[in-house]
């Protein structure tokens, strides 16, 4: 089943690492300040809800204002330019899969990924 779940400390993201290395993980940023990241987070929250039980996927979700270290590490530590609202899609290896940002994040450019 899929999970989703949002976290804010470095902590956390280890537990996950730790808690979902068998499965691809999607993290989702997003700024509550920015209309763009409220509609993209609307359309990405309205894919997930659609995703079959037996999908074996995990996403997370970042608060970029709230946790701006932890939006950060990450982005550096997959040497990803940091923008909001992005998708960084990671292999179950913890590879940077696919990544996108702002209107480039779709229900189609999503389910597309799953495929991949």
């Amino acid at each position: 089943m899929p999970k989703l779940k949002e976290i804010h400390t470095l902590e956390e993201w280890k537990e996950i690492k730790s808690d979902y290395a068998t499965e691809e993980i999607v993290v989702f940023k997003y700024s509550p300040l920015c209309p763009i990241s409220a509609s993209v987070e609307r359309d990405f929250d309205n894919w997930f809800s659609k995703l079959p039980e037996e999908q074996k996927l995990s996403c997370v979700k970042i608060n970029v204002v709230d946790s701006r270290p932890l939006s950060r590490a990450l982005a550096e530590s997959f040497k990803v330019n940091h923008q909001s609202p992005q998708v960084i899609w990671l292999t179950n290896n913890l590879e940077v899969k696919w990544h996108a940002s702002h209107y480039d994040i779709s229900s189609r450019s999503l389910s597309a990924n799953l495929k991949n």
